[in-house]
């Protein structure tokens, strides 16, 4: 824990025109300012970054006066095993600065010269979290730009040519850091077994028919065109859509890859995200309507009931599938939050966890995936 900047040594660190500078020059200003003021309040944080809202006040000729705002995004690892994870969010966050939908990024370091750590400072986004009853057509519309905004051909996304395979690797991955450890449960084991039989039936089977009604499609498991492909963000809680009025944003970009839209609208729906950071598990009508109005905004308004059974059949998929990532990344986070060496210990997160491996809350998870009775 003695590698976690507090507030007050971050604010010390950044109270200097070195940092200001950076700033003013990211957010255009003039830089002949005689003053300046800085001022740093905690926001949420993540697993691997803590997140601060920075108020800075530049004064010029001792008088005239700009305030800005900011989120600086300070980094402690990378669930993506990434080298430059902070950077990698950085020119993720710049692809999609067109939306409307996303911060703006200003700045990163890492140099290590101010902080200690590297760092990216980016547009502070003002609302409150998304609500499943009250905005869900806002969160379609946030989606629906973001995976319609053209990709460059030479990009830095990650990009996966075995979509399905790649999933599942993942999940086996973080699974059998639990399966090896002292907190191996059985009866957890042979309910998350179930999951994983299913997958590698879709994987093996299945997989060449999703979203295929014999008239379009291939194998969803093969490489796709880069003109299939989007952005897709792959963590799609509703604490990271946040809402101000008619407006909404997704702010959380720390494992985008280029991949498909269904995989993030799986993610955004599967009963594993939205139990998240609230109590709500979506029946079908909810998850129909959802795609229906995804669809409507993707398509300018068009709806076409072809594409969006094939869109819902895909979908599904993605839900089973994201409910074995969800658990085992869970069965993995059990673990390293027993551990010592866990830098940042939330304490919401923690007891979110004990929840999602409750022999009741597995069951429900079986139940809608439709294995309960394997």
């Amino acid at each position: 824990m003695s590698d976690i900047l507090t507030k007050e040594s971050v604010e010390k660190s950044i109270n200097n025109r070195n940092f200001v500078e950076k700033l003013a020059k990211g957010k255009n200003l003039p830089l002949g300012f005689d003053e300046f003021r800085v001022n740093v309040c905690e926001l949420a944080n993540g697993e691997y970054n803590y997140n601060f809202k920075i108020s800075v006040a530049f004064i010029y000729n001792n008088s005239s006066q700009i305030s800005e705002e900011a989120v600086l995004r300070i980094n402690y690892g990378s669930q993506m095993h990434l080298n430059k994870q902070i950077e990698y969010e950085y020119h993720s966050l710049d692809l999609l600065k067109n939306t409307g939908v996303t911060p703006v990024p200003i700045f990163f370091d890492d140099t290590k010269t101010i902080l200690q750590k590297d760092y990216l400072v980016m547009e502070f986004v003002n609302g409150t979290q998304m609500s499943y009853s009250k905005d869900m057509k806002l969160a379609a519309n946030v989606l629906a730009k973001i995976h319609s905004e053209k990709i460059p051909e030479k990009n830095h996304l990650i990009k996966p040519s075995n979509l399905i395979s790649s999933m599942i690797d993942e999940c086996k991955a973080m699974y059998d850091k639990y399966r090896n450890s002292e907190f191996f449960d059985a009866n957890i084991d042979k309910k998350v077994s179930k999951l994983f039989k299913k997958c590698e039936i879709l994987e093996k089977s299945e997989i060449e028919n999703i979203g295929n009604s014999s008239k379009m499609m291939d194998s969803l498991d093969k490489a796709i065109d880069l003109d299939d492909k989007c952005m897709i963000n792959t963590e799609l809680n509703s604490s990271n859509f946040l809402v101000y009025g008619d407006l909404c944003f997704l702010v959380d970009w720390e494992k985008p890859i280029l991949g498909e839209k269904e995989q993030d609208l799986g993610h955004f729906l599967a009963p594993t995200t939205t139990f998240w950071k609230t109590d709500v598990v979506l029946n079908k009508k909810e998850i129909d309507v959802f795609l229906r109005d995804y669809l409507t905004y993707l398509n300018n308004n068009t709806e076409n009931n072809d594409e969006l059974e094939i869109l819902k059949e895909k979908v599904n998929k993605y839900i089973i599938l994201n409910c074995l990532r969800g658990l085992t990344w869970c069965a993995m986070a059990w673990v390293e939050y027993n551990s010592e060496d866990k830098a940042i210990l939330n304490e919401f997160t923690y007891n979110k966890l004990k929840q999602y491996l409750d022999y009741s809350f597995l069951d429900q998870v079986l139940d809608i995936c439709g294995l309960n009775d394997i």
